[in-house]
């Protein structure tokens, strides 16, 4: 059995792994198993970037193999943003109901919506040198409002054109099939034999 540390302290995205990785033969650990770890500064220009960080970091921190993501919404109409400061939009403590209200505000008089999320994903063993890098793109549209109450982060604000429905409304297992985090996942177990 493998034993791979997950790096991240978010809920929703641990829920999110352990549901996408739970065929595999692996034992997860998760962040909070090392209080004293402090996170790196994550100042890459790119989702690839920040997750490659994360992962050598986090690997040589803990002396596992470690799996990182970085992902965010990319709003067409505003350029890309909020990007890679998705979950610090309104700020470093935001909330997701800051972040969204922001994003709300900010589009308020935008025709354009198109929006897609993106992922980057990155493996590093417990040397901290990469092995497996993959990342996932869902495409969709800005809601002019909150649809559901499932999910996290953006989910409520984002119309998925592969589900014909709003990603709070979906289930986790219809969000997980098209999900960009789900794709990188699934574009990472095509790989695994290259996990050590």
């Amino acid at each position: 059995m493998k034993e791979i540390v997950i790096a991240t302290s978010n809920p929703g995205k641990l829920e999110e792994f352990k549901e996408m990785l739970k065929d595999m033969e692996v034992e997860l650990h998760y962040l909070a198993e090392w209080p004293d770890i402090e996170a790196p500064v994550e100042n890459g220009r790119t989702f690839a970037a920040n997750a490659r960080l994360k992962a050598t970091y986090y690997a040589k921190a803990t002396g596992m193999t470690c799996i990182a993501d970085d992902s965010g919404l990319e709003v067409q109409a505003l350029d890309g943003a909020p990007g890679v400061y998705s979950a610090r939009y309104a700020g470093e403590k935001a909330t997701d109901k800051e972040n969204n209200d922001l994003l709300l505000a900010n589009m308020k008089l935008q025709v354009k919506r198109t929006c897609r999320f993106r992922c980057a994903l990155c493996v590093a063993g417990a040397d901290g040198k990469v092995q497996v890098e993959t990342d996932g793109i869902c495409e969709g549209m800005l809601l002019h409002e909150p649809l559901g109450d499932n999910g996290f982060g953006y989910d409520p604000l984002f119309w998925s054109t592969e589900l014909h429905m709003g990603l709070g409304e979906a289930t986790p297992e219809e969000k997980n099939k098209i999900s960009h985090r789900g794709k990188a996942v699934k574009k990472l177990i095509a790989n695994w034999k290259k996990v050590k």
